[in-house]
């Protein structure tokens, strides 16, 4: 129980992190003189490395233990942190931002292992679900409380808060008794050409890339659309914006029973999507009341894809799960690092309608993906 405790903790913190800055990107913005497109910046930096490090760390990680991986990362991202607090120049801010998204995958990679080691063969599946819900609440918490901490004293305030709980957790880790390693194994470009030639893998890792570019780009743009729609509105007004973000904690639970009442993951990932898309539309086009409404039903439509397709790949791939799993992840966070700063282009210089169409568009392109998609029994 105590290294359970330890390691949600941990991940709550450690997400939390890679999403503190994000509700705060408009006052960021105003604070430094730049314009949306740079702001945009800092949530491409923290998100590419984690694009790319689920590929590399077979070759990296092989005999480093998960505690020791853990100990370096959470050092790193407090010294980090505390750096952040000073309120440091738009240039040096980027950089450690970059930093902290070398540093971020590391950690999240040794919190991974230690979920599935502490829940043992039995308990496995379990513990992963209360990991994938502890990011969801890291999430949440990165955004929301940094937005209404920096309303209640100011955007510095926040960082120090994040600065004190990352070191909680650095100090945490000395209670951590068990010592899992890493064990990730080497990545044959072989294997990954292999698994990537099946046309199964290559729609749901199209679709991966396509449902969190979509969903970064809106969670990345949408506190300047707010600013839009009304100038005075407060950080903290902003910042609970995301509170319909913990749908997702209940839909990876409830996942299993949505692919029984729809009649299989295929209709249940149409669905997600159908909801998707009109939660986009909510958010594109509503005033504020509707945005408030609307993230509740973006997050579901989401998150029910994003549970429903990753367990998907895994059950087609009974050998090399953790192959696909690497590759699930790199294309998400891929389609994540390029939704967050690309779109925003169309949005500075074409407006929010433009900027819209688009996301709207890639969704389409989403949903012909996924009707594309075998049944588990064809696959």
């Amino acid at each position: 129980m105590r290294n359970s405790l330890i390691v949600l903790y941990c991940t709550v913190v450690a997400v939390a992190i890679l999403y503190e800055h994000q509700a705060l990107l408009p006052l960021l913005a105003r604070h430094w003189g730049v314009g949306l497109s740079d702001a945009a910046l800092l949530t491409t930096v923290t998100m590419t490395p984690l694009a790319i490090a689920p590929l590399l760390y077979g070759y990296v990680l092989e005999r480093v233990s998960a505690r020791r991986l853990l100990v370096l990362g959470l050092g790193v991202l407090t010294a980090v942190q505390f750096v952040l607090a000073q309120a440091p120049g738009y240039g040096v801010f980027l950089l450690l931002r970059g930093l902290e998204g070398l540093i971020l995958p590391a950690v999240l990679t040794a919190l991974m292992t230690y979920s599935a080691a502490i829940g043992g063969p039995a308990g496995a599946r379990r513990a992963i679900t209360l990991y994938i819900a502890a990011t969801i609440v890291g999430g949440f918490s990165g955004r929301t409380f940094s937005g209404v901490v920096a309303d209640w004293i100011d955007w510095q305030a926040a960082f120090w808060m994040w600065s004190a709980l990352a070191l909680a957790a650095l100090v945490s880790t000395r209670w951590l008794a068990s010592d899992p390693r890493a064990d990730l194994g080497r990545v044959r470009w072989s294997d990954l050409r292999e698994l990537v030639a099946r046309p199964v893998n290559r729609l749901g890792l199209g679709s991966a890339f396509l449902l969190f570019f979509a969903f970064a780009a809106m969670m990345n743009f949408l506190p300047f659309r707010m600013h839009q729609l009304d100038p005075g509105i407060t950080q903290g007004a902003v910042a609970w914006v995301y509170a319909g973000y913990l749908v997702g904690v209940v839909v990876p639970l409830s996942s299993l029973w949505l692919i029984r009442r729809l009649g299989g993951e295929r209709r249940t990932l149409l669905a997600g999507c159908a909801v998707y898309f009109v939660g986009t539309l909510a958010l594109a086009f509503g005033g504020l009341g509707w945005i408030y409404a609307g993230m509740f039903v973006f997050a579901a439509g989401m998150f029910t894809l994003h549970s429903v397709l990753s367990a998907y790949l895994n059950h087609l791939e009974p050998r090399r799960k953790g192959l696909v799993n690497g590759l699930y992840v790199s294309s998400y966070y891929s389609g994540g690092a390029v939704g967050s700063y690309l779109p925003g282009l169309v949005y500075q210089h074409a407006g929010w309608v433009p900027y819209s169409l688009l996301l709207l568009l890639l969704l389409a392109a989403l949903g012909a993906l996924l009707w594309r998609m075998p049944d588990a029994a064809q696959a």
